[in-house]
């Protein structure tokens, strides 16, 4: 399975996304969590590729992707998204998002209800208000100091989220979070400023929303799916933040199940 990357210019920047071979069938679009890059569905898109072309943009100020030139919101990501997938010809799509991603695809299928046909939420960031003020006080500062001080912050903070995973998965987020630095911040503001509920309550196209019982945002599933017209929720077991890398079969098969049914 080839997985391509290449750019794509849009009135507001350029955008860097993987590709699987196109083939018949609605595509399926793959938008990740904050701080990684669309290297996040590497596995996951060599699951999916049977079945589906795959599309997975970095993020605009993330992975390769130039930032917004008008600053950063979930609004401007899904415009950059829509422009990408508009310059691909693509008609209609299925759209996939993990955490931040949730919040980007929800507000795609918000602005263009005929473009998305079916729409799948991982971690779905429906935040309460406590929740938005103690993650302002968590974001990381991203201040150089001589003695690489905010990288060993940086690290632990990253290896927090998943202590018992691959180092190396710990060293690639890392990695990525270092490439995008005050995006990293603005990625998270943006999530607090969507209107994600309203969005959410508004969509009539079918939603599947899942987390992992050890996710982050496990605890917004059960109140984000009160909010669905046309739509189910699956907890996964044993899973946490990285599920799209360490368990891709569970997901590709979730996926599969729900668009194609």
């Amino acid at each position: 399975m080839i997985v391509t990357k290449n750019y794509s210019q849009h009135p507001h920047g350029q955008i860097h996304y993987r590709m699987t071979p196109r083939q018949t069938g609605i595509p399926l679009v793959l938008l990740h969590q904050t701080p990684s890059s669309s290297a996040m569905y590497e596995v996951l898109m060599a699951e999916l590729a049977p079945d589906f072309c795959c599309i997975a943009p970095d993020t605009p100020g993330f992975g390769q992707s130039g930032k917004l030139l008008d600053g950063a919101s979930i609004a401007g990501y899904a415009t950059a998204v829509f422009s990408l997938l508009q310059s691909l010809n693509i008609k209609t799509c299925y759209v996939f998002g993990h955490h931040t991603g949730s919040s980007i695809a929800v507000q795609l299928a918000h602005d263009h209800p005929k473009f998305v046909s079916r729409l799948a939420l991982s971690g779905p960031p429906l935040l309460t208000d406590s929740q938005i003020a103690y993650l302002k006080t968590t974001l990381p500062e991203n201040e150089l100091d001589e003695n690489g001080r905010f990288l060993t912050d940086l690290w632990q903070r990253l290896r927090k989220k998943n202590p018992n995973g691959e180092v190396a998965l710990t060293l690639r987020e890392t990695i990525s979070s270092l490439q995008c630095q005050d995006s990293y911040q603005d990625a998270y503001h943006a999530v607090f400023d969507q209107d994600f509920a309203g969005q959410l309550a508004a969509l009539t196209c079918p939603v599947l929303l899942m987390a992992g019982e050890q996710d982050s945002l496990f605890a917004s599933l059960e109140p984000a799916a009160k909010l669905v017209r046309n739509g189910r929720s699956h907890t996964i077991p044993n899973a946490g933040t990285y599920i799209c890398d360490e368990q891709p079969q569970i997901i590709a098969n979730l996926l599969r199940y729900f668009l194609q049914e």
